[in-house]
């Protein structure tokens, strides 16, 4: 199995995007769709990604409607289900289905699932609190992975989930605001050292440049709302 991924831009929307998995498929057949994040709502795209021949498994954290799709769906949100917890976040609710395929092996990623979580402003109660609390852990100069320690402005000491919120999460939430959305998941995925540290640099050079976008059309605004006062 060779296992692929896709990110919509934002201006693609937040949904799944079938021309995007019609252009995965030809490019090379398509045979399983997992979503991370998105799908629940979806059920007429999925149709239409189920007569391509894709079996699709949805994990998604938002609210159900009154119609879901036709495949596996794997959301605590569900009405009628017995899992006591519903305050996942999209990346906690695909960590849980990794867990129930390959057991504990799963939890090497939960430094993944515990930014995924904070960046979210998930609460952070019941299990919530338990994976940062773990992810937390493999934040430690001996086990952060390289990706993440690139992205700490203040080197690698007390991280809590203050540094998650402040310093990484917009860093990687960065690519996506600024037209990139892959370039945090190339980040994650790649194993080559240069690339992860371009990558690096990349996502913090688009961080400043959110950052003065963001102090421009503040100003623009404040003018705004001034010269309609007068």
């Amino acid at each position: 199995l060779s296992p692929r991924f896709t990110v919509p831009e934002r201006e693609e929307g937040y949904g799944l995007n079938l021309e995007k998995i019609k252009k995965m498929n030809d490019e090379s057949p398509v045979n399983l769709l997992i979503t991370v994040d998105c799908g629940i709502s979806d059920a007429e795209t999925v149709e239409k990604i189920k007569e391509l021949g894709i079996d699709v498994i949805v994990t998604d954290h938002h609210e159900p409607p009154v119609v879901l799709p036709d495949c596996v769906c794997i959301n605590p949100k569900i009405a009628g289900q017995k899992y006591p917890f519903n305050g996942l976040c999209g990346a906690g609710v695909a960590y849980k289905l990794g867990y129930a395929l390959i057991g504990a092996a799963a939890d090497e990623q939960l430094d993944l699932v515990a930014l995924a979580t904070v960046a979210d402003s998930m609460d952070l109660i019941d299990e919530n609190r338990d994976i940062v609390f773990e992810g937390l852990k493999i934040f430690n100069p001996s086990k952060i992975r390289p990706a993440l320690k690139n992205l700490l402005s203040g080197g690698t000491k007390k991280i809590t989930a203050q540094t998650l919120a402040f310093q990484i999460a917009p860093r990687v939430n960065a690519g996506g605001r600024m037209g990139d959305a892959l370039s945090a998941i190339k980040l994650f995925t790649s194993t080559d050292k240069n690339e992860i540290f371009d990558l690096s640099v990349k996502l913090n050079e688009y961080n400043i440049l959110r950052q003065t976008e963001c102090d421009v059309l503040y100003k623009e605004a404040r003018a705004i709302i001034s010269e309609k006062r007068l």
